[in-house]
């Protein structure tokens, strides 16, 4: 067990967090994005991490910043999601090629998972069929109009859906019956998916700069296993993203293990701080002694 967990709550934060310092509102330089990415990986709270976040037209930059503190095994290199223009973009299929060559270079670091947005059946048909077997694809797309079309597109695929859950405007902010039919319908389709933006907090946070109430991860997590163990309605999702406090109580083990693995799969965070912060106040993570 981790230091300063319990079983659940290792369950349910394992690698739960893409580090995405260079976004905002952090907007943090590369090389402090990188530094940061060297210590928190080396930092007991290293288990929540996932990947590092690094858009594709700035992998020649991160090799530059980086390269005095990548690696030198092959086994220890760092896991990457590179972020890619859209699937409608004249560049895509470029970007998708930069990333393939940036992992033949063994610098270090690999790429093994990509995000991009796609507003159709047709543009995510098109951007599977440009992947290389050993990319996973996260493809964004929209919630403001009923997504089930859209994630039936990816449910025979080997891919995940991606939903944005804020930004830097309020209008980034999804409602929450939005953003409870998006994690109905994951569920009901049996659709692994991941978060990012506005939700770098576990539970609800009323975000003053921007003005809204931000969701939190634990409350999409919770929305997630009530939808997918319990066959909650929309209706019950809405509530427990609507609840100020998650609760975890009615849910086993074996139950956080399977919705972490197969539905909820991780959150983009501009910081890693915040959370870790928010987790021992809320008495989810012990203080080390």
């Amino acid at each position: 067990m981790k230091t300063g967990t319990t079983v659940k709550s290792e369950l349910m934060l394992e690698g739960i967090l893409d580090y995405a310092g260079l976004y905002p509102p952090a907007n943090l330089k590369m090389e402090q994005v990188v530094h940061n990415w060297a210590n928190y990986i080396q930092s007991e709270d290293n288990w929540m991490l996932a990947k590092l976040i690094i858009p594709s037209n700035r992998l020649d930059e991160f090799k530059y910043a980086a390269v005095d503190l990548l690696p030198k095994q092959k086994d220890e290199a760092w896991q990457l999601s590179v972020l890619l223009p859209p699937a409608s973009s004249d560049q895509f299929e470029q970007a998708l090629q930069s990333t393939v060559d940036f992992n033949l270079e063994s610098c270090g670091a690999v790429a093994h998972v990509v995000e991009f947005k796609a507003s159709s059946v047709v543009q995510i048909d098109f951007a599977l069929n440009q992947l290389h077997d050993d990319i996973f694809p996260f493809i964004e797309i929209p919630i403001d109009e009923d997504p089930r079309g859209l994630i039936a597109s990816l449910s025979g695929a080997i891919a995940g859906a991606k939903v944005r859950t804020g930004g830097i405007t309020k209008e980034l902010y999804p409602s929450v019956s939005d953003l409870a039919r998006f994690i109905h319908a994951c569920a009901a389709a049996g659709q692994q998916f991941k978060a990012t933006a506005g939700m770098h907090h576990p539970a609800q946070h009323q975000n003053e700069s921007v003005g809204v109430q931000e969701f939190g991860f634990l409350s999409v997590l919770q929305a997630t296993a009530a939808a997918s163990a319990n066959n909650a309605g929309i209706d019950e999702v809405e509530n427990i993203l609507s609840a100020h406090t998650p609760d975890f109580s009615e849910f086993s083990e074996s139950q956080l293990k399977q919705i972490r693995a197969e539905f909820f799969v991780s959150v983009g965070t501009c910081s890693f701080e915040d959370p870790i912060t928010d987790l021992r106040e809320m008495g989810i993570l012990k203080e080390s002694i």
